[in-house]
C-alpha cells in the first residue's frame, strides 16, 4: 500500500497463428475463423522458408488452387475453376491494387514488382468475391500484402541458387530439336540464381520508408511449338532452338513510404517496377517472345479510421517503341513484333460504421479506366475505339442475429462501358458460431467477369497458313454473322466466302462455292504434271463439284473436315455470370488442430471460351471432284498416250492435290487446295484471313468439395495436408450449346489425348 511493484512478464514467441487475422474475405479486419468466405492465409514465416522463384511457388499447397504451369516463372493460377493459357480470371491484387497486366487483363507472376522478401502474407479467397470486389472475381480473389517499414524495419539480404532438371524429348513430336528419340536429353539443365535486397528504415512511430529489389537469372526447359516457323525476318533464328531464345532474366524493384499522423490514421504512397529482360510467355495464339517487357505501377492509398481511399496507375511497355520497332517483344509463330504501351487508372472509396453492438455496414465505389495503346500491333483496326470504363457500386451489411449466429448480406451494381446492360451482384451467407474455435456456414453469392479488351477487340495477324493470314480477332458490338445476306445467294448453307490472294481473282465476298474456284485449284496442281498440265487447265470449270469446308488446326498447321451446318453465329460479348453456392465449416480443436471443410456448386452462364478457328476453309469435294476429271481429264490423257491404268492413277493423284482426302472431323486432310475462307458481314472479316475468335458458351455446371487440415505438434513441428475435387474438366459441344468442345487447359488435356490414341 503506497509503494511501487515492478513485475516482470515474458512473453514466447509463437511460430504459427491458428487464426489470424484477415482482411480479404470481407474487405476490412476479421479472424479467419469468423469469415463469412473461404480464406486461406499462406504466413511470413512460409514465405521467408519456402524457396520460390515467383508468388504462384506459394500457392501450391492451398486448396482449391490450379495451377498450369508453363516454364520456370510461367504459370496460370484459377480457383476452383477452368483454367486456361493466358489467364485472367482470377482476381489477383497486391496491397488493393490489380495486379494483372493493363488491357491484356492477364496474370503474369514474373511481371508482379513485390518482391519475395517483402511479403508479409498471401490471402487466398476461394469462390466468387464479386459482391465487395467488383468484376472478375468469380474465381477466387488472391491478396498479396507487403509489409509496412514501421511495423517491420530492417535490411535483408536473400541469396538462393540451384538447378534445374535437364530438357528431354517427350516422344517423336515434329518440331523437337535434336533427336527424335524418346527420352533424348537436350541439355544438362541449368543453373538458377536469384538475389534479393530488402531495406526499411523507421524514422519515427510516425515515417518508415523501404526499398526492395531482386533479381532472376537462368534458362528455360527446351520445348518447340511446331507451327512456329525455323527463320523469321530480322530475328536471331538457329539450330537446334529455332527462333526461340531460352534465357531467362527477370528484375523488379520497390518503393515505399508510410506516415501515421495519428492513431487509426496512415497515408502510404508506393511505385514499382519490374522488367522481363527475356522470357517465353504462352498466349492463346502461341508463345510471344518478351524483352525488355516493363510493369511499372504508382499508387497512394489513406486510411482515418474505417474510411479508406486509394489511387493507382499501372502500366504496361512491350519494349517497341513502334509496329516496326524489333527490339522489344515479338510472337514466335509470326514474328510480328508486339506494341503494349497500355495503363489502368483507378480509385476507390470505400467507408464503415456501426448501429449499436448489432449491426455493422460496409459501403464504397470503384472506378477504373483502362487506356489500350498498341499503335495497332494487337488491337490493329480498333486501335481508335477501344478504351474501357467500369464503375461499380456496394454495400455490405452484417447482423448479429443472436451471440452465435450472423447475417451478412451484400449488393454491388457495376456498369461496362462495353457491355449493354448493368450487372448485379447479390451475395448471402448465413454464419453460425457455437464457440469461438468453429464456424458453420452457408452462402450464395452472384459473380460476373466481363469481356476482356482482348475478348472486345483483339485484331492481330498470329500466323500464316500457306497464302493465307491466321488472324484473331475480338467480337464487335454487332458479333459476326455467317448467314446475313452480305453476299449473292447460292452458297452452300447459305454461306459466304472471300477468294484467296490469288492472281486476276476478285477480292470481294462471292457465295461459298468452291466449284466457281476450280481454275485456282487446277493452276496450282497443274505444275506438276509436267508436260500434262495444260491438258488440265483446259478441264471445263464444273457445275456439278460440290464444296467441302475444313476448319484450320492452327497449331498442327492442318485442316480438318467440318459441316456447313457446324458455322455457328457469334452474338456480341456478355459477362460471364457465375451463381455459387456454399456450405463450409471451419474450427480449431485443442488449440493444436486446424480443419477447413468446404462444399460448393456452381453454375456458369455465357462462359468465355478461348480463341478458336471460326471460320472455314472452302476446298473441292474429292469424289465429285474426281467424277469431273474422269469425265474430262482422263479421256485427255489416254489421247496423250497413257494406259488406262496410269490415267486413273493419274486422275486421282490429281483430285487429291486439287480437294484433299476426305474423312472424320479428327482426321488430318494436308493436302488439297485451300481456296477461299467462309466470312461473316462486318468491316474486320471483309478478306481471306482465317480468323479466331472468341465466343459465350451456354451453361456449365460445376461442383467440389475442399479440405485443408493442419496439426501442430508444439512449437517447432507441423503437418499439413490439403485435398480439392472439381467435378468436370470437359463439356462436349452438345452440351454447351457451342461449336467446340469445352476442355480445361491442363487435366481436360489428357482426356483428349486418351480419347484419340496420343500417349505422353
Amino acid at each position: 500500500s503506497g509503494g511501487t511493484a515492478t513485475v516482470n512478464v515474458a512473453l514466447g514467441a509463437k511460430p504459427y497463428e491458428l487464426d489470424p487475422v484477415v482482411i480479404s474475405g470481407s474487405r476490412a479486419p476479421e479472424k479467419a475463423i469468423e469469415s463469412p468466405a473461404s480464406v486461406h492465409v499462406v504466413p511470413q514465416v512460409d514465405i521467408t522458408e519456402r524457396p520460390a522463384l515467383s508468388i504462384v511457388d506459394h500457392l501450391k499447397a492451398l486448396p482449391g488452387v490450379d495451377i498450369s504451369q508453363g516454364g520456370l516463372v510461367q504459370s496460370n493460377v484459377v480457383g476452383r475453376g477452368f483454367n486456361n493459357i493466358f489467364s485472367g480470371a482470377m482476381l489477383v491484387i497486391t496491397d488493393n491494387r490489380f495486379a494483372a497486366v493493363p488491357s491484356l487483363r492477364v496474370n503474369v507472376p514474373a511481371f508482379n514488382p513485390a518482391t519475395n522478401d517483402d511479403i508479409e502474407r498471401i490471402e487466398f479467397v476461394l469462390g466468387p468475391g464479386a459482391a465487395l470486389y467488383g468484376p472478375n472475381a468469380a474465381n477466387g480473389v488472391l491478396n498479396i500484402i507487403t509489409k509496412s517499414p514501421i511495423s517491420d524495419p530492417g535490411t535483408q539480404v536473400t541469396l538462393e541458387t540451384g538447378f534445374r532438371s535437364d530438357s528431354r524429348q517427350p516422344d517423336s513430336t515434329p518440331g523437337y530439336p535434336v533427336s527424335s528419340t524418346p527420352g533424348a536429353s537436350y541439355d544438362d539443365g541449368a543453373g538458377v540464381f536469384r538475389i534479393g535486397l530488402r531495406h526499411a528504415s523507421r524514422l519515427s512511430d510516425k515515417f518508415g520508408f523501404k526499398i526492395s529489389a531482386s533479381t532472376l537469372k537462368s534458362e528455360e526447359w527446351r520445348s518447340l511449338d511446331p507451327a512456329e516457323p525455323t527463320t523469321l525476318p530480322g530475328k536471331l533464328c538457329q539450330a537446334p532452338d529455332g527462333c526461340r531464345n531460352f534465357d531467362l532474366n527477370q528484375y523488379s524493384a520497390d518503393l515505399r513510404v508510410d506516415y501515421r499522423p495519428s492513431v487509426g490514421s496512415e497515408i502510404i504512397a508506393s511505385a514499382g517496377r519490374s522488367n522481363a529482360g527475356n522470357l517465353i510467355e504462352y498466349t492463346g495464339i502461341g508463345a510471344a517472345q518478351a524483352r525488355d517487357w516493363t510493369y511499372s505501377y504508382y499508387q497512394v492509398r489513406a486510411r482515418y479510421n474505417r474510411l479508406y481511399l486509394q489511387m493507382f496507375r499501372n502500366m504496361s511497355n512491350s519494349g517497341n517503341d513502334n509496329a516496326k520497332d524489333n527490339s522489344g517483344s515479338y510472337l514466335l509463330r509470326s514474328g510480328q513484333p508486339v506494341v503494349d504501351r497500355s495503363s489502368v487508372t483507378a480509385a476507390q472509396l470505400q467507408h464503415g460504421f456501426s448501429l449499436g453492438s448489432r449491426q455493422d455496414f460496409i459501403y464504397g465505389v470503384d472506378y477504373a479506366k483502362t487506356d489500350a495503346v498498341t499503335d495497332g500491333t494487337i488491337n490493329g483496326r480498333n486501335e481508335s475505339d477501344d478504351d474501357i470504363q467500369e464503375i461499380g457500386a456496394y454495400v455490405q451489411s452484417k447482423t448479429q442475429l443472436t451471440s452465435q449466429l450472423e447475417l451478412v448480406a451484400a449488393l454491388r451494381i457495376d456498369d461496362h462501358s462495353r457491355v449493354a446492360d448493368p450487372v448485379l451482384s447479390p451475395r448471402a451467407a448465413l454464419v453460425f458460431m457455437p464457440t469461438d474455435n468453429h464456424n458453420i456456414r452457408a452462402s450464395y453469392n452472384r459473380a460476373f467477369s466481363t469481356p476482356s479488351n482482348n475478348n472486345l477487340f483483339l485484331d492481330i495477324v498470329a500466323a500464316r497458313a500457306g497464302p493465307y493470314n491466321v488472324r484473331a480477332l475480338g467480337v464487335p458490338a454487332q458479333g459476326f454473322s455467317f448467314r446475313g445476306g452480305h453476299c449473292a445467294a447460292g452458297g452452300v448453307d447459305n454461306l459466304c466466302m472471300w477468294p484467296g490472294p490469288f492472281p486476276g481473282v476478285p477480292q470481294v465476298a462471292l457465295p461459298a462455292q468452291a466449284a466457281a474456284l476450280w481454275g485456282v485449284a487446277a493452276a496450282a496442281v497443274a505444275p506438276a504434271l509436267g508436260p500434262l498440265g495444260p491438258l488440265l487447265l483446259g478441264v471445263p470449270q464444273p457445275t456439278t463439284v460440290t464444296t467441302q469446308l475444313r476448319r484450320l488446326d492452327p497449331t498442327a498447321g492442318v485442316f480438318r473436315n467440318m459441316l456447313p451446318t457446324d458455322v455457328a453465329d457469334i452474338s456480341a460479348m456478355k459477362p460471364t455470370i457465375t451463381n455459387a453456392f456454399e456450405v463450409g465449416y471451419k474450427g480449431i480443436i485443442n488449440d493444436k488442430f486446424r480443419i477447413s471443410i468446404d462444399g460448393w456448386y456452381q453454375k456458369k452462364e455465357n462462359f468465355v471460351g478461348p480463341l478458336i478457328v471460326e471460320s472455314p476453309t472452302v476446298f473441292l469435294d474429292l469424289a465429285t471432284t474426281r467424277a469431273h476429271l474422269m469425265t474430262y481429264l482422263y479421256p485427255a490423257l489416254r489421247q496423250a498416250g497413257l494406259s488406262d491404268q496410269v490415267a486413273q492413277g493419274t486422275v486421282q493423284t490429281v483430285a487429291v492435290g486439287m480437294a484433299g482426302l476426305n474423312g472424320g472431323t479428327t482426321a488430318a486432310r494436308t493436302t488439297g487446295v485451300p481456296l477461299a475462307t467462309v466470312v461473316p458481314g462486318g468491316p474486320l472479316t471483309q478478306s481471306s484471313d482465317i480468323f479466331l475468335t472468341y465466343r459465350n458458351f451456354g451453361k456449365v455446371d460445376l461442383w467440389g468439395a475442399d479440405i485443408a487440415l493442419d496439426y501442430f505438434f508444439g512449437d517447432y513441428w507441423s503437418v499439413s495436408g490439403t485435398y480439392s475435387y472439381v467435378s468436370d474438366d470437359y463439356f462436349a459441344a452438345l452440351e454447351i450449346g457451342g461449336p467446340t468442345d469445352l476442355v480445361d487447359a491442363a487435366s481436360g488435356v489428357m482426356r483428349w489425348l486418351e480419347e484419340h490414341g496420343i500417349g505422353l
